[in-house]
């Protein structure tokens, strides 16, 4: 008489190997989701960098222009102080989109 094998999964000592493909689905899709989101970010930020070095060399244009416009002698202005030594004058660009003062000695 021999002795009969008995199979330890019968006995509740057994234990699950791996994982369902429903679980396996799911991961995959919250990975998809969020490679999907990552995409639309970096899409997003590089839409944002163009724009800003597209504004930025306008700016620089614009900035170096109303410099170049400082360097002359006498600049009409509107006088914001008038002092008995100084003159403090505010002067805007020729698009109007920057402004400075100067002082100017009398």
């Amino acid at each position: 008489m021999g002795m009969a094998k008995v199979n330890p999964c019968a006995l509740g000592t057994c234990s699950q190997q791996g994982f369902t493909l429903l679980e396996v689905l799911v991961a995959v899709l919250i990975l998809s989701l969020a490679y999907v989101a990552v995409l639309q970010n970096f899409s997003q930020s590089n839409a944002n960098i163009f724009r800003l070095e597209k504004g930025r060399a306008t700016d620089l244009r614009d900035a170096l222009a109303l410099e170049q416009q400082l360097r002359g002698t006498d600049l009409a202005g509107e006088v914001l102080v008038q002092g008995q030594k100084f003159v403090l004058k505010k002067i805007g660009s020729k698009d109007g989109q920057l402004e400075t003062v100067r002082l100017e000695k009398r």
